[in-house]
């Protein structure tokens, strides 16, 4: 209910208004953010036993802060955000239990985004290491959709395919690493064959005056060579779009700072953050019209 509220009501006409981006070439940055209760985690008495206890928000869970380090109480906010828009637009909102992982919230999240907008065809995803999962990359490359993911730190890089002949194994980057354990230098993406791969130092380890060159095709492992190698100057310049989303939850908790509410609902907190987001389009809507309410009270003044 809420989603189509926020939808219709302003993303539309932001859409209209051209302040979102290429609507036939979509680029959208999700990230997830603790929405914490204005209830108590440990309840109130109800009589002078330990038990019983009265909870005020049932509806509230336990879940990890990775930004802060800490464990939280209250839900999972989830925002996906227009990374092209100047006025970082929020043009999706879905909220669920703390304990609920953004790689399972993102996956909800895109499906119901491409039914919310059927007219909108989504391009780029860019989000962080919390996305980093094979069946991500396979959902998003049978829906044509080029990721900006970064690899998860504390994950290892696997390789799912069969490793060419020259490569000892991968570094942490999925760079392939040579027999003499030297990382190959990238050379960008030769079609037909695909990333091409080769020796820093053109040893003599091959017939070849040009050094060992090796290739590995993105299809191989859609998750260490997406279409866009990471370790490329267009990746990075596109995953700089990414902090849209954290500017986005910056105008939602402290610009408009939904959790001084306090609210012990999620369906409160949902429609807190749904109108703030409302508002932060409405907002925009100003500062690209140039609309001023004093503008308007001087033309009444001399008018009368």
């Amino acid at each position: 209910m809420f989603e189509e509220l926020l939808a219709r009501s302003v993303v539309d006409d932001s859409m209209k208004l051209g302040i979102l981006g290429n609507p036939q070439c979509f680029a959208v940055a999700a990230d997830g953010t603790p929405f914490y209760s204005g209830g108590n985690p440990g309840g109130t008495k109800v009589c002078d036993c330990k038990s019983p206890r009265r909870y005020s928000d049932m509806d509230a869970r336990w879940g990890w802060n990775s930004y802060r380090d800490q464990w939280f109480y209250g839900d999972n906010l989830f925002c996906i955000v227009a990374a092209d828009s100047p006025y970082d637009l929020p043009v999706y909102l879905r909220i669920c239990q703390a304990s609920r992982h953004d790689s399972v919230l993102c996956i909800f999240a895109l499906s119901e985004l491409r039914e919310l907008y059927p007219d909108m065809r989504i391009a780029e995803v860019i989000a962080d290491g919390a996305m980093d999962n094979y069946p991500t990359y396979e959902l998003l490359h049978s829906w044509n959709i080029t990721p900006f993911i970064l690899l998860d730190s504390n994950a290892k890089a696997k390789f799912s395919g069969e490793l060419p002949s020259g490569v000892l194994c991968l570094d942490d980057k999925g760079n392939p690493v040579c027999p003499a354990g030297i990382p190959y230098q990238n050379c960008g993406y030769s079609h037909p064959k695909g990333i091409k791969y080769r020796c820093w130092f053109a040893c003599k380890c091959t017939d070849s005056p040009y050094g060992r060159t090796v290739y590995l095709k993105p299809g191989d492992d859609l998750r260490l060579y997406p279409p866009v190698h990471r370790d490329s100057k267009a990746f990075r310049k596109r995953y700089k779009r990414r902090t849209t989303a954290e500017r986005d939850n910056k105008r939602l908790f402290i610009d408009y700072d939904i959790e001084a509410y306090g609210s012990r609902s999620s369906k409160m907190r949902f429609a807190l953050a749904t109108m703030a987001a409302i508002n932060i389009h409405l907002d925009a809507w100003l500062k690209f019209t140039g609309f001023s309410i004093i503008d308007l009270l001087d033309m009444d003044s001399a008018a009368a």
